[in-house]
C-alpha cells in the first residue's frame, strides 16, 4: 500500500475511533436533547413479600431520567411451609395508571401468578403496596424503605464461589473423599440414576435445588466416595448430559491434623492392606491416648476407620469410670492417582464417659463431650507425632504448601 493511501486510512479509523468515543460520551453526559443513560438498581425483598412463606425476592428496575422504564419481580419460595423444595416465578411489570402489573407461571410448579403494586418513592428509599396471587391464594404486600444498589455491588453481592476442584496438585484445599457435581436442574433424574450404581453415598440436601440453583439453572449435588476409586467416578460423571464440571471439594478433613507415609508397605499391587493398617494405627493411637483399642471398623463405602478405645476417667479418680474415645480416619493418596504415598487424615475425637464396673452400674447423664468442648483431655498433637515417628510420616506445611 503506498503511504499516502495508508496514512489517510489510518486518519479515518482514528476520526471513526474518536466518533464512537464522543458519541458515547455524549450519550452519557445528559445534555439536553440527547438521549438519556439508563441506569439499572437492584433491592433484595427477604421475607417482605410473601406471608405465610420465607421468600428470597429480587426486585429489578431501570430508570432514565428518574422515571421508570421496567421493572421485573423475582420471587423464590417453599412450596409449604412444611417442604424444603422451592417454587420460582419472575414477572416482568407493565405500568398501568399508578399500577405496576403483570403475570406469568412460576416454574417448576407451574402455578400462575399475577402481581398488581403500587411503588412509592420516598426519599433514598422506596415503598411497594399492592397484591401477589399464586393460584388462588392472595398475598397481600406492604414493604417500605427498601434500599437499592448497583447492577455491580448486586452481583458480588450474590455471587458464589466454585467449591469444586477438577484437577487439585494435592489434596490440601480440598479433600480425597469429597466429591462434588454442578449439573443443570433438568439433568439431576439422570445424575442420580447413574450414581445409584457408582458405590457413592449422596448428600440428601444436595438434592434439593436452593433458590440460587434455580435461578442458576444448575445446582451442586455432594457425593462421598472411597478415595481410590473416586477419580473414576469423577471421569464417569463428567462424561454425563448436563454436568458442567465434576470434581473434588472441601470436607471435614484438613491437613493440619494429617500425616503422610509411603505407601509401599501397606500396598499389594494397587490394594491396601486395609487390615494391616488399621491395626497398626490403632495400636499407635492407643499407646499415644494410654487407652487400650477395643474395635475397628471400615466405612463399606468411604473407606473411613473408625476406632475405638477405652481408659480410665481422669477427671473421677476413685469413682472407677471409664472414657470411651471415638476417632475417624480417613486413609487415601495425597493427590489424585498418587501410588507413592499415602496420606492419614484425622477427625475430631469424641468422649463419652460411662460406668463399665463389675455389678450395679451408674447411669451417667452429660457425659458425652465433642473435643472442642471444655473437658476433654486429648491432645490431637501427640497422636500426630505419635504416627510420625512410628511409621516415618510428614506433617504439612502451610507456609511452603508441601510436605515436609
Amino acid at each position: 500500500m503506498h503511504a499516502p493511501a495508508f496514512i489517510a486510512l489510518t486518519f479515518l479509523a482514528l476520526v471513526l475511533s474518536n466518533a464512537g468515543v464522543w458519541s458515547q460520551a455524549s450519550k452519557s453526559s445528559g445534555k439536553p436533547g440527547e438521549p438519556a443513560r439508563e441506569t439499572v438498581r437492584y433491592t433484595i425483598l427477604d421475607d417482605v413479600l410473601m406471608n405465610e412463606h420465607p421468600s428470597d425476592a429480587i426486585w429489578r428496575e431501570a430508570r432514565s431520567d428518574g422515571k421508570l422504564v421496567s421493572a421485573q419481580l423475582d420471587v423464590c419460595y417453599p412450596v409449604s411451609p412444611l417442604s424444603n423444595r422451592k417454587d420460582r416465578f419472575v414477572v416482568k411489570l407493565r405500568e398501568e395508571g399508578d399500577r405496576l402489573v403483570g403475570t406469568g407461571r412460576s416454574e417448576p410448579e407451574g402455578t400462575p401468578v399475577a402481581v398488581n403494586l403500587v411503588r412509592e418513592q420516598k426519599g433514598k428509599t422506596f415503598a411497594l403496596k399492592g397484591k401477589i396471587i399464586r393460584g388462588t391464594a392472595a398475598e397481600t404486600v406492604e414493604a417500605a424503605e427498601l434500599p437499592s444498589m448497583s447492577e455491580a455491588e448486586f452481583r458480588e453481592q450474590r455471587a458464589r464461589e466454585e467449591e469444586i476442584v477438577s484437577t487439585p496438585r494435592y489434596f490440601a484445599e480440598v479433600t480425597p473423599i469429597t466429591l462434588g457435581v454442578r449439573v443443570a436442574t433438568g439433568n439431576l433424574v439422570d445424575l442420580v440414576k447413574a450414581l445409584r450404581g457408582l458405590k457413592v453415598r449422596v448428600d440428601y440436601t444436595s438434592l434439593i435445588p436452593d433458590c440460587s440453583d434455580l435461578r442458576a439453572g444448575h445446582q451442586l449435588v455432594r457425593l462421598e466416595a472411597d478415595p481410590a476409586r473416586a477419580p473414576a467416578i469423577i471421569a464417569k460423571v463428567k462424561a454425563l448430559a448436563g454436568v458442567a464440571v465434576a470434581g473434588w471439594t472441601p470436607g471435614d478433613y484438613g491437613l493440619e491434623r494429617a500425616v503422610r507415609i509411603k505407601a509401599g508397605p501397606w500396598r499389594d499391587a494397587d490394594t491396601m492392606k486395609t487390615d494391616q493398617l488399621g491395626e497398626r494405627v490403632s495400636g499407635i493411637l492407643a499407646v499415644a491416648l494410654g487407652a487400650k483399642a477395643t474395635s475397628k471398623e471400615w466405612d463399606k463405602i468411604t473407606r473411613e476407620l473408625t476406632l475405638e478405645f477405652e481408659r480410665p476417667d481422669a477427671d473421677t479418680p476413685g469413682l472407677d469410670l471409664t472414657e470411651l474415645v471415638e476417632l475417624a480416619i480417613l486413609v487415601g493418596p495425597d493427590k489424585p492417582g498418587g501410588k507413592d504415598h499415602l496420606v492419614i487424615w484425622m477427625s475430631d475425637p469424641s468422649v463419652e464417659t460411662v460406668d463399665e464396673g463389675a455389678g450395679p452400674r451408674l447411669a451417667i447423664a452429660n457425659g458425652g463431650r465433642a473435643s472442642d468442648e471444655h473437658g476433654v483431655a486429648i491432645d490431637i498433637e501427640s497422636l500426630l507425632k505419635g504416627l510420625v515417628t512410628a511409621l516415618k510420616g510428614q506433617r504439612w506445611d502451610p507456609e511452603k504448601a508441601t510436605w515436609k
